[in-house]
């Protein structure tokens, strides 16, 4: 009789799959998963970042200063038209990236788990274009447009068919991204929405993507590592983390992601009650 060869060990990449197995079997088996997504999962999509904003490259040494003082704060008061060459830039690429696979990973197991969270950094909404729904937007959305005098918000699917700056319809002011800009702190209502899903717990808790964690990135891990919760961090950086994890793969998001998705394919699936 015929042996069948043995899978290998590890992947091409150098990939421990029994850590993949087991990560696509807790998977199978959660009730309720928590993904926190930054950069890395947008930049296998193409999208260059600067301090986590999309489609901006530093080229030049001084280009990272030029753009901290073009997507500020006060230059978005004082000098709009400078800001918005900037977020014309971020809009064109942002508006013409596609989804990875690993956003349509993600997207896929919202539909399967009873409950899946996506805590991201990004503002370019591949989550929610790759059919993600339960989405917080931590940092906001590029393409979601606020006017800081009436604070009457609008959405919209990119700035190419707009006036640029665009004019708020009920007071007349220059409209601007409703996300933070450089010397502003970060939204509210995502840290109280973050908050809430916390309390109500969770089965598995994965980082993908990130270069730097910063505390409230790293705090949900730390917080499910204390409480016995299985936790895995995806990225080609060492970050603050990654010696805490239970599961470490060294790799892009995408890449990871689709390996860990092929290993959850071939198993069944606990029935949800």
């Amino acid at each position: 009789m015929t042996t069948p060869p043995r899978r290998k060990r590890t992947t091409s990449a150098g990939l421990r799959r029994d850590e993949l197995d087991a990560v696509a079997l807790l998977l199978t088996q959660a009730r309720s998963v928590l993904f926190i997504t930054g950069p890395g999962m947008s930049a296998d999509a193409g999208l260059t970042h600067h301090r986590g904003l999309p489609g901006l490259a530093r080229k030049k040494p001084e280009d990272a200063r030029l753009v901290e003082l073009g997507m500020s704060a006060e230059t978005m008061v004082n000098r709009p038209n400078m800001t918005w060459r900037y977020l014309l830039e971020m809009d064109l690429h942002v508006r013409t990236a596609q989804p990875t696979r690993g956003h349509e990973f993600i997207a896929a197991l919202e539909r399967d788990i009873k409950r899946c969270v996506v805590m991201t950094t990004n503002v370019d909404r591949l989550h929610q274009r790759a059919g993600s729904k339960n989405v917080i937007e931590m940092h906001g959305a590029l393409q979601d447009l606020l006017c800081p005098r009436c604070e009457i918000s609008r959405r919209t699917t990119g700035y190419h068919m707009m006036d640029i700056p665009p004019l708020c319809t009920t007071c007349g002011g220059v409209m601007r991204p409703d996300m933070p800009l450089f010397g502003e702190p970060l939204p509210a209502d995502p840290m109280t929405r973050l908050q809430a899903e916390l309390e109500q717990g969770f089965d598995l808790v994965m980082a993908v993507g990130f270069g730097a964690m910063f505390p409230y990135i790293a705090r949900p891990i730390l917080v499910a590592k204390s409480e016995g919760i299985p936790t895995a961090e995806i990225g080609a950086a060492q970050t603050d983390v990654s010696e805490v994890v239970d599961f470490r793969f060294r790799g892009t998001p995408m890449r990871v992601l689709e390996l860990i998705w092929d290993a959850y394919r071939q198993l069944p699936r606990a029935t949800l009650l």
